[in-house]
């Protein structure tokens, strides 16, 4: 470890004596030698800060490239076995080429054109013939009628429709109104004479358009929006700022959308019936993986897997985070147990598949649909770049910060670190996560080759992340059905670039994707399943990671408190904590508001999981499509109920806030040098 960083001694010296200026100097970094030269070495020529901030490197190429500019090749692409043995930042995770029916871009004019129809697949709001949730590319699909949406304040118990309507359903719903025109008609308009109409839609809707540019007055959704947008505002604005359209999707809540929309549509609606398979017990976080199953059952696969054994009791994939798709560029695999290739695109449009079309025996026109477009939809995502930090940074605090994130052994002489260390890498956080500093990304001893900087993709197994292991144990478990799909289902869907081997991790060992960091300081709550509401939690297990909490909702308005449900506090100066990074929360106890003492936790000085509760875990661990199954709380929401979806009850099902506890042997000078360098990335 000595030799692998050796020639930051000076740096790490630095460190030290940066951080003896922000509080105590009791930081701990891996012994090495001083640079006895007089002279920089060449990495020590680059900053530590600055350089590439997300955005794959093929958009970053193109911003002053002609069409005809050949790109470079994709950097993932040196992800194979063997890539950067030895070296501090470990990789084990690699890239496949799915080939896919709309091969990758060649040229800048190509991933132009491709990113162009990705971002209309993702948010062609308004724009005629825009995809659907499962509906595809129908050229009427059905929605919701305006004049049902128009009701929605009824469903919400107000006694008339308020002024400030469209802004109350996107609070309710979780997703932030459209930044571009997104229009519906209000009562009593006609959309044909109206350009669309008067309202706007928030971004996990739009109203249906046909192709001929004709505006049919319904109302449909787009459910890969809803999970993946968030929302940071500031007083201050902010060309990065506002919605996220490649997002940490962590303030939506479409159970409530699609019960709102059912109810209004006289009780059922696609949405509805939806809302009831998938609910998820928060606001923010859901089952999406349900979704997947869907496609793999729809698209020329067999319902009846459903009865298969392996499946029927294999365990529920339970409740999990949204991950950003502005970090798709950086990841080798996707989903955060790897199941699949990054390039399986297929699978991003699951929940675009026309269910109706497969229903009728059309499959080959729904696939058809889906290739024709998911491989440009993912470009698109891949094109995306994270928000920048809004706040100041103190630069010398996160000079220390990167060099701590890049060099700090955590299982280093002295520290007793109780947890398993990484079988490769130098033990920092850099480690796993891939480094991002222009020092460390163009030092040999860290990277082989400075084009993987920025890239992560290295599988932790479950034994030294010791997270919730529910989401971990499933992805496992499912790993191990592939070879009940018949073949015709896995080489027309996703499984044919994935299964089988390349799925298979050593010793069938449950594992986790250590993720890409770009971004995370606007991507909380965190861990995989949203359990910790900040990073400081994440870095420090034992201070700030409370069992019940709900993070904090948008002010009402004077004369519409305790009326409305308002929406998760995205306001930056109001509702982000800039020293723990994340945003605000309040810690609950078993037995307030919102609890369920006895049903779902125990009160005590150690509050834990009740009787009731662990048994209704055993269930899911033994019959996952428990999970899956139309539940009470679907059927009857009212606003006391929408309220208690805020909170996050760690005793539930897969929502443990357990884990990365390596970290605890850092200290808080180096906690607050960490969170000070993430701010700029």
């Amino acid at each position: 470890m000595t030799t692998m960083i050796g020639k930051l001694g000076c740096g790490l010296l630095l460190s030290a004596a940066l951080l003896s200026g922000c509080g105590r100097s009791d930081t701990t970094v891996a012994p090495v030698p001083q640079n006895s030269g007089e002279t920089q070495t060449p990495q020590e020529q680059y900053p530590l800060l600055g350089g590439a901030r997300g955005g794959n490197a093929w958009a970053n190429f193109c911003k002053d490239k002609d069409d005809a500019a050949a790109l470079p090749r994709d950097p993932r692409e040196l992800l194979v076995p063997g890539v950067n043995q030895g070296k501090a930042v470990a990789f084990n995770a690699y890239w496949r080429d799915c080939g896919n029916a709309v091969a990758r871009p060649k040229t800048c004019g190509e991933l132009r054109r491709q990113a162009e129809l990705g971002r209309f697949v993702a948010h062609g709001q308004g724009e005629p013939g825009t995809p659907l949730s499962f509906a595809g590319g129908q050229q009427d699909p059905a929605g919701v009628e305006a004049e049902a949406y128009n009701r929605l304040w009824e469903v919400w118990g107000l006694p008339g429709r308020p002024d400030n309507f469209d802004e109350l359903v996107a609070q309710r719903h979780g997703s932030p109104l459209s930044p571009y025109r997104n229009p519906y008609p209000l009562p009593g308009e006609d959309p044909n004479q109206t350009d669309g109409g008067s309202g706007q839609l928030p971004l996990a809707y739009t109203q249906i358009r046909k192709a001929d540019g004709t505006w049919t007055g319904k109302i449909g959704t787009k459910v890969c929006v809803a999970c993946h947008n968030g929302q940071i505002d500031s007083d201050k604005g902010g060309a990065d700022l506002g919605p996220q359209l490649a997002g940490a999707g962590s303030i939506g809540d479409f159970a409530v959308g699609g019960y709102d929309l059912g109810q209004a549509s006289g009780g059922f609606s696609l949405n509805s019936a939806i809302n009831l398979i998938t609910i998820s017990t928060n606001r923010g976080s859901g089952a999406i993986d349900f979704f997947q199953l869907a496609f793999v059952l729809f698209s020329r696969g067999d319902p009846q897997l459903l009865l298969n054994p392996k499946i029927l009791f294999s365990q529920a994939i339970g409740n999990i985070k949204s991950p950003p798709w502005w970090n798709l560029a950086y990841r080798a695999q996707k989903f955060h147990g790897a199941i699949l290739p990054t390039d399986s695109s297929r699978i991003d449009l699951a929940a675009y598949y026309d269910l109706a079309a497969s229903l009728s025996g059309r499959d080959d026109e729904a696939l058809a649909w889906n290739d024709a477009h998911s491989g440009p939809f993912q470009v698109w995502a891949e094109t995306q770049a994270p928000p920048r930090y809004p706040g100041a940074i103190d630069t010398k605090l996160a000079e220390a910060g990167a060099i701590l994130f890049h060099a700090k052994d955590l299982w280093g002489r002295g520290l007793d670190n109780p947890a398993p260390r990484p079988a490769e890498g130098n033990g920092s956080c850099a480690s796993c996560h891939g480094a991002y500093s222009p020092r460390f990304i163009h030092d040999p001893a860290y990277l082989e080759t400075p084009e993987l900087g920025g890239l992560a993709a290295y599988v932790v197994p479950m034994s030294v992340v010791r997270t919730d292991p529910v989401y971990a144990d499933a992805m496992q478990s499912l790993r191990s059905i592939d070879g009940d799909f018949p073949e015709a289902t896995k080489k027309q869907n996703f499984l044919y670039c994935g299964s089988g081997a390349y799925g298979e991790t050593d010793n069938k060992t449950p594992v986790l994707l250590a993720p890409p960091l770009w971004g995370t300081w606007a991507a909380a709550p965190y861990l995989h399943n949203a359990s910790v509401p900040n990073i400081w939690g994440v870095l420090d297990p034992d201070s700030e990671r409370p069992d019940i909490w709900r993070r904090v909702s948008t002010p009402a308005r004077e004369d519409q408190k305790g009326l409305v449900v308002m929406g998760y506090d995205t306001n930056f100066e109001r509702a982000y904590d800039s020293a723990r990074l994340g945003w605000k929360y309040e810690a609950l106890r078993c037995g307030d508001d919102g609890t369920s003492p006895y049903r779902v936790c125990s009160p005590g000085e150690e509050e834990r999981p009740s009787t009731a509760q662990n048994a209704i875990n055993l269930l899911y661990e033994q019959i996952g499509l428990l999970w899956n199954l139309p539940r009470f709380e679907g059927l009857r929401m009212n606003q006391q109920d929408i309220e208690n979806r805020k909170i996050y009850n760690t005793h539930l099902y897969s929502q443990g806030n357990q884990g990365h506890d390596f970290t605890r042997v850092l200290t808080d000078t180096e906690r607050r040098a960490l969170i000070e360098y993430l701010k700029t990335l």
